[in-house]
């Protein structure tokens, strides 16, 4: 990808802001015989107006390559974390389009089958309703129907006990 190829020059810009950072601290310490870790020894050594001017011009040359090198290595992170974020959200949003194609799918089948089961009951319907006979009837009548045979069952004279 160019992005990578871009996002390692961008690195590679940083370290080299980093060495050159040492180089003048390295010179700084040769041209002033001082060190941050070291303490002060007693002789001193003289420097010229044009030595310090140099260290100088040299030491801000290097803060602002440096500042620059991590501006754009923090925009190199910055865009990566974006890129990411994009993806994630991506795949949320496929994610979330994935579920209600099931859920839709699953309404889809549990209406089939409804419609199969009220099919094929009323199929059963349709098969069982050829013309029922006297005795059919009284017969399904005492069937769906008990309590009600044995009052039929009784002479119109006679009563239940």
């Amino acid at each position: 990808m160019v992005e990578d190829g871009a996002e390692a020059d961008v690195w590679t810009s940083f370290e080299t802001s980093v060495a050159y950072m040492k180089e003048v601290a390295a010179l700084y310490e040769s041209a002033f015989g001082c060190r941050a870790d070291v303490p002060p020894s007693g002789a001193r050594k003289t420097v010229t107006k044009a030595h310090l001017d140099e260290a100088h011009n040299q030491a801000q040359q290097a803060l602002e390559l440096l500042s620059s090198n991590l501006l754009n290595a923090s925009m190199t992170i910055m865009n990566a974390v974006e890129r990411q974020e994009n993806e994630a959200d991506r795949l949320k949003r496929k994610v979330s389009a994935i579920r209600q194609s099931i859920r839709e799918r699953q309404a889809a089948l549990n209406r089939e089958a409804v419609d199969k089961f009220y099919a094929s009951h009323k199929a059963s319907r349709t098969e069982s309703s050829h013309p029922i006979t006297p005795v059919e009837r009284e017969g399904r009548y005492e069937n769906e129907h008990p309590q009600y045979k044995l009052r039929l069952s009784l002479a119109p004279d006679q009563c239940m006990q």
